[in-house]
C-alpha cells in the first residue's frame, strides 16, 4: 500500500465510494455496523485474504484491511452515511 497518508486517505474515500456504489457490498459493509469488534475485525481479515489470494489489487486489499481498526471503520461508516445523505445547498 502506499506509504504516503494522502494516497492512504484517497484509497480510503475511493472505497467508501465503490462500497457506496455497490448494492452487495453495501449490504456487506452495513452488516459490519451490528458485528461486536472481534466479529468484525474476523470478517475483514477474511475478506482481504480472499482478494489477497484471488490475485486482488493489493493497494485495494491494504485499504480494506485498515477498516479492521474501530476508529477507521467508524469514520468511513460515517463517511458512508453522508454519501447516502443527498446535502442540501443553499444560497446564503
Amino acid at each position: 500500500m502506499a506509504r504516503n497518508h494522502d494516497s492512504a486517505l484517497d484509497n480510503l474515500a475511493r472505497m467508501i465510494q465503490v462500497i457506496q456504489n455497490d448494492p452487495g457490498l453495501r449490504k456487506w459493509f452495513c452488516e459490519l455496523a451490528n458485528k461486536s469488534g472481534v466479529e468484525r475485525r474476523n470478517e475483514i481479515f477474511s475478506a482481504v485474504e480472499r482478494m489477497r489470494m484471488e490475485g486482488g489489487d493489493e493497494d485495494l486489499a491494504a485499504t480494506f484491511h485498515l477498516l479492521a481498526d474501530s476508529r477507521v471503520f467508524d469514520a468511513a461508516l460515517l463517511a458512508a452515511a453522508k454519501l447516502a445523505t443527498p446535502q442540501r445547498i443553499t444560497n446564503p
